[in-house]
């Protein structure tokens, strides 16, 4: 599993990095995403749904927040 840790990024940053790493994976692997942006909670899940991408867990760790994706295409 790729890691990207974006603490310390606002939105849209976290979005622009997972984006940027997303466009390198291989289908079928997964990326962690470990933001401490409660913005990217969101921003994250819709750009996956939109395109198509697998959302395979979120957790909420009070202050910082693990976004697992699971490349589809």
């Amino acid at each position: 599993m790729e890691k990207l840790d974006v603490r310390g990024k606002v939105c849209p940053l976290p979005l622009f990095y997972a984006k940027k790493k997303m466009s390198e994976m291989k289908p079928g692997e997964e990326l962690e995403i470990i933001t401490d942006d409660p913005t990217a909670k969101e921003t994250i899940p819709k750009w996956s749904h939109i395109h198509e991408q697998e959302v395979v867990k979120i957790e909420d760790g009070g202050n910082v927040f693990r976004i697992i994706v699971r490349k589809r295409k």
